[in-house]
């Protein structure tokens, strides 16, 4: 698997400033990969852009779900404590 670890990638200003753990991964049918905190209600205004290698420093435990395809969404099972995958609700058939 060859990944762009420049490749600009969103998240929150939770995320990045208040420390939010991400437990929610998008990977869009376009190719942009998000990833979320536990925080609800977002604006345009909360997000924030930086590289791939930038997330992976914040939550290194990403780098097991960096398989999944364009179309796919990861969450982190609260009670496992493990990713879990599924079809993104906005993925082409």
């Amino acid at each position: 698997m060859n990944i762009d670890m420049n490749q600009a990638v969103f998240t929150t200003k939770y995320v990045l400033e208040n420390h939010s753990p991400i437990i929610y991964v998008s990977h869009d049918v376009d190719g942009d990969w998000q990833f979320f905190g536990q925080e609800d209600d977002l604006s345009e205004e909360d997000a924030r852009i930086i590289s791939l290698g930038e997330i992976l420093k914040i939550t290194p435990s990403l780098k097991e779900i960096l398989w999944i395809p364009e179309g796919m969404q990861a969450w982190l099972n609260a009670e496992t404590k493990e990713w879990q995958t599924s079809l993104s609700k906005n993925a082409r058939p």
